[in-house]
């Protein structure tokens, strides 16, 4: 909680000198690096300041279960890719408690750097199985890869085990980026631009592979998930 008083001293401070919200990110991601606030925090309590609040500490919650468990819940709604630290940090509750509420009160463990259910329905693993759950409704989407003639193939929802960018590419980029600094935007789309051209031929053809151990693994284990339930604090 300390290392967030301090950002939020330093957000007020940006605020002070006039600084937007995407100016202040870009001085905080440059400062702190991986140890930033996220963009939504960041915005928030820029917003918060540039409104005329002075005080850098947490309201005071009324701490009613229910309210903090609807809190995480609206948080991962919103992205099940939000660590621990980064939900207690938007929702203004220790990592402990957002821990309990993830794994006792909303069932719920890390498959490749996803939250989701921690133990799946009958009916949630035969869409694992059938795959009969439609995919890529984006109207963008669906356009882009008909004019490039890509064929999509049916992915069941609840299984980023099962998705290539989940296992795949994601780590990858994460692998590339990791410990860099990036002063603007443009910057760090350079830096994904040029990891993702530098993936080899070989690279995808393991990943397909790849892809279809995993599906084998689900059939064998009747739908289940089969890696995973470590939850980052």
């Amino acid at each position: 909680m300390k290392a967030n008083i301090e950002k939020r001293y330093a957000i007020k401070f940006c605020v002070k000198l006039g600084k937007s919200a995407t100016e202040t990110m870009e001085m905080l991601k440059k400062a702190y690096g991986s140890d930033s606030m996220s963009k939504t925090q960041i915005f928030r309590w820029h917003k918060t300041f540039k409104d005329g609040r002075e005080s850098v500490e947490d309201e005071p919650r009324s701490g009613r279960p229910e309210e903090n468990v609807n809190a995480v819940l609206s948080v991962l709604n919103r992205d099940h890719r939000m660590n621990v630290r980064m939900i207690a940090e938007e929702v203004g509750i220790s990592k402990t408690i957002v821990h309990e509420i993830i794994t006792e009160k909303l069932h719920m463990r890390k498959i490749c750097a996803k939250l989701v259910p921690k133990n799946l329905g009958a009916d949630q693993m035969e869409h694992r199985l059938l795959t009969n759950q439609e995919i890529h409704t984006s109207l963008l989407v669906r356009e882009f890869l008909n004019g490039k003639s890509i064929t999509v193939l049916p992915h069941p929802p609840y299984s980023p085990d099962l998705a290539p960018c989940d296992f795949f590419l994601f780590p990858k980029l994460k692998s590339h980026l990791k410990g860099k600094h990036f002063r603007t935007i443009e910057n760090i789309q350079k830096a994904v631009t040029d990891a993702l051209n530098s993936l080899t031929e070989n690279e995808f053809i393991h990943c397909y592979n790849e892809w279809k151990n995993r599906w084998e693994r689900c059939v064998r284990s009747q739908g289940s998930y089969f890696e995973g339930d470590n939850i980052n604090l």
